[in-house]
Formats: C-alpha cells, structure tokens, sequence
C-alpha cells in the first residue's frame, strides 16, 4: 500500500510542479510583461502518466504582477499563484490544492493496470508547498501532501484499511525523491481474522528508486511487532524483513486455532524473519516465539477424543482376558487414564511451562513448516507430574499464525 500511496502522490505533485512551470515559463519575461496586463487562456493539459485525467487549466495575469494558474479535474481542484519579485525571479506557491481519491481513484485505478487489484480507496488529500523560478536556477522548492480520512479495502486479499493518514513531503518534486520521514500511519488494519491496530512507518525514497525503511512497528494479536531497518528496491517482486514480536497473546492466537484450542492465556515473544513476493503476499518464513514466563500461562485444548489416551488401557489387566467377568473385576483403574481425557476433551487446564514455536526457512519446493512445543503440568492433576505435546505444522505453514488467512493447514500430533 506504501508504493501505491507513493504513486498517488508522485503524479499530483508533477501535476503541480507541470502548472507551477507553465506558469512561470509564461512570465519568464519578468515583470514588465505583466505591466497593465489582464486576461486570462485556458485549456486542456495531458498529463503523461494519469492520461484519463482530463485536467482543464486558465492562466490569469492580474494587478501587481501577478499570475495565477488554475487546474480543475475529476477529484482535484489546484490554483497556484507566482509573484514577480523583481530580476526574472518569481515567487509561487500553492493556494489552494485539494484531491478526494473517491473521485479520482478509477483514474489512478486506469494508469496502474493489473497492479491495482481489486482495490478500492477513498479519502481526502491536501497540498501545499512553494519555491521561487528564476531562468538560471528553474523551479525550486517544496510539495507537501498531507491525506486525511482515508482508507482502502481488497477483497480479494482480504484486506481492510482504515483510519489512513499521511504526510509525504519532497524538495524536487519532478525528481521523484522522498527524503527520509515520510509518515505512513494506519489506525486500523484487517487480514482475514486478524485485525491489527496502530500502523506506523517512517521511509524515504532516494535517487536510486530504493525504499529505505527506517520504522514500522503495529500493534497485533495483542502484542506488537516491529520491523528492523531495511531498504528495498522499487523494481523488487521479493523483500525479507526481520521483525522484533513481543507480547503476542494466546488468547488472541487461540481465536484462529479453534480446532486445537479452545482457550489460552500467556505472552510469546520473540523475533521472525517475513518473506514478502508480489504472488503470495507477506508471510513468516524463519525465526521463533516462544512464552514469557508467567503463573498465568494456561491452555486448554479443543475437544480431542484418543489424543493422549489413544494408547493408553482405562485399566492394567493382570489376568487374561478369556477369564471374562473375573479378568475385569481383579483390573484396577488406570488413574492417569481419567486426568488424561479430561485434559484431551478440554474440560481441564495445563499450566504452561515452556511454549516453543519454530520456523523453518522456505524449501525449493515452496514449502514452509513450523512446530510447536509445549511442556506444562496439568491444572488439580497431582498424579501426572508433566505433559508434553508436540505439534508439526505443514502445507501452507501454520497460516494459523500468519493472520489466520490460509486454513490449508495439516497438523501433526504426538502427545506424551
């Protein structure tokens, strides 16, 4: 989304740079050109990358050698003023510069092709910005784009985006260059089941059309997760990412788990490597989390019938079945047998004592897998000292803890 906020508003700003430079062009004969000179011409302007814009212009020459040029379109409305300020200098700035993407989306939409999706986008934008044009230095100065009030769905990656503010600033608009702080932020931000709250980056785009990330950090599952600085090639289809995770909650991860969990509390933190490709998306692809140590760390599992009992007699037999009645009655109970099911079917707890989860890197046939470990001591159960369970996670790795987005999971068990 950062790349196509960027491609919003890159072309507005040429847009204002483009009229901006029409504009002084026309006054390059100084002030005495507008001596005693009013009037106005207009007319259509084609803007080469948003070709379906339709952007009409009028170029205004009034008293104190003054001009002003005004650019409307569908979902924006520009009027950007230069002053004579004596010596073939002039002063510009924007007046007025106001875009409503609800509008001018379907043109965006147009000029990035397949690259748009799906995606749908609404909110309101500003500019402003000035600078001075003199024949020996051309046009200088700043372009600011503040949006506001914005937000962006796909359904078909669905991704939901709301609360969306921006503030993109650049000192050579017609260069394309972003100095570093540039601030993306995202009040509230849906993958599948996961909603994730309070997005926040701070980037750059520099000379040679590389993102340099400084900071990203948002708040999910309960925890937050924070990306290291990176930089990342423009023309690039794959990026990996190292992310800090702290505080994630079970309770919250148990949510997309509901045929392993049924409830859970506690903390897992740790670090994560994130591959990102143009095909699949963002997902986990190395690293590990693992439970920060509290007496409140608890799980009970989903219903799961022979899951520690499966090999396990209800009873020790010391005589040979064929005895019949008296082969049953002189069989004790096995009295881990009763804990063990309950545990199995959810009706008791396990306190938790380590919680491990692995990541494995992507294989050459695509790949992915995770496991899990858990070692925990079974809640009122004095008689079974520890369990430990096991769990492997195939296919399209454990999307259970990749937002939950992907449900071609296969699980793999062995309980102790």
């Amino acid at each position: 989304m950062t790349v196509r906020l960027r491609r919003l508003f890159l072309p507005v700003a040429l847009v204002a740079a483009s009229v901006a430079t029409a504009l002084v062009v026309c006054a390059e004969g100084s002030a005495g050109l507008t001596e005693g000179l009013q009037g106005s011409v207009g007319g259509g302007l084609n803007v080469a990358v948003l070709s379906e814009l339709g952007l009409r212009w009028r170029l205004e020459a009034g008293a104190g050698h003054c001009l002003l040029l005004k650019a409307n379109a569908e979902g924006l409305r520009l009027i950007v003023e230069a002053v004579s300020a004596g010596r073939a200098e002039w002063r510009w700035r924007i007046v007025e510069g106001a875009v409503e993407l609800d509008a001018l989306w379907p043109v965006l939409k147009s000029a990035l092709g397949a690259k748009a999706g799906d995606w749908r986008v609404g909110g309101k934008a500003a500019l402003s910005g000035g600078g001075v044009w003199t024949p020996s230095g051309g046009l200088t100065g700043s372009v600011r784009l503040e949006l506001r009030e914005a937000w962006a769905s796909s359904a078909e990656l669905a991704l939901e985006l709301g609360g969306i503010e921006a503030d993109f600033y650049c000192d050579d608009p017609a260069a394309g260059v972003l100095p570093l702080g540039q601030s993306l932020r995202v009040a509230r931000f849906t993958a599948g089941a996961v909603t994730a709250e309070r997005l926040e980056c701070r980037f750059g785009i520099n000379a040679a059309r590389v993102l340099e990330l400084a900071f990203a950090e948002l708040d999910v599952l309960g925890g937050r997760a924070r990306l290291k600085p990176m930089v990342i090639p423009l023309n690039s289809t794959r990026a990996l990412a190292g992310a800090e995770v702290e505080g994630l909650a079970l309770s919250e991860l148990a949510k997309l788990m509901p045929d392993a969990i049924s409830g859970a509390r506690g903390k897992l933190s740790g670090q994560v490597q994130l591959l990102w490709d143009v095909e699949a998306g963002v997902r986990i692809n190395d690293g590990g989390l693992a439970i920060v140590r509290s007496d409140d760390a608890v799980l009970r599992l989903a219903p799961m019938p022979g899951f520690l009992t499966g090999n396990l007699p209800a009873r020790f037999a010391f005589l040979p079945a064929w005895l019949g009645p008296l082969a049953r009655w002189t069989a004790p109970e096995n009295p881990a047998y009763a804990p063990l099911k309950d545990i199995e079917m959810g009706r008791s707890g396990l306190r938790i004592d380590t919680l491990a989860v692995k990541f494995y890197p992507e294989t050459a046939g695509g790949e992915r897998t995770a496991t899990v470990r858990l070692t925990a001591r079974p809640v009122g159960a004095d008689l079974i000292e520890q369990v430990t369970i096991e769990v492997n996670l195939a296919g399209a790795l454990a999307r259970v803890l990749e937002l939950g987005m992907d449900k071609r999971v296969k699980l793999r068990f062995r309980g102790e």
